[in-house]
């Protein structure tokens, strides 16, 4: 995978729990590849009124439209012997920002990737 990150900003938080969200969204990134297509991570930060807005987007497989809250205990997408995984790191992603003061959303096209963003207060 080929990683871009932009200079990331000051807050103040948890720094493991800060280090463990981003860590699930890599690693989703990494397991939801396309396969036989590079695979391109970027990290964007914009500043919000009072908050930063932080985009970590893939060029992935992406995640169909669904009426499904993907951010919810044990929800999964795929099956089981399709991609590995309980179900349970991106409704800890939602915990870990919303412990924060922060909300968590996503923007998909299937087959063209996903774009997990998330507001953080200025620290």
């Amino acid at each position: 995978a080929t990683l871009f990150v932009d200079p990331l900003p000051t807050v103040r938080g948890d720094g493991p729990q800060l280090a463990l969200l981003f860590e699930h969204l890599i690693g989703n990134a990494i397991k939801f590849r396309t396969p036989g297509l590079p695979l391109e991570i970027r990290i964007e930060v914009q500043r919000g009124d009072c908050e930063w807005i932080i985009a970590v987007s893939d060029n992935g497989i992406g995640i169909e439209e669904s009426d499904q809250d993907i951010f919810e205990l044990f929800r999964r997408l795929h099956a089981q012997d399709a991609y590995p995984g309980t179900g349970v790191g991106l409704a800890i992603c939602k915990r870990i920002i919303e412990r924060h003061g922060g909300r968590i959303w996503v923007t998909s096209t299937s087959s063209a990737g996903a774009t997990f963003c998330f507001t953080l207060k200025d620290g």
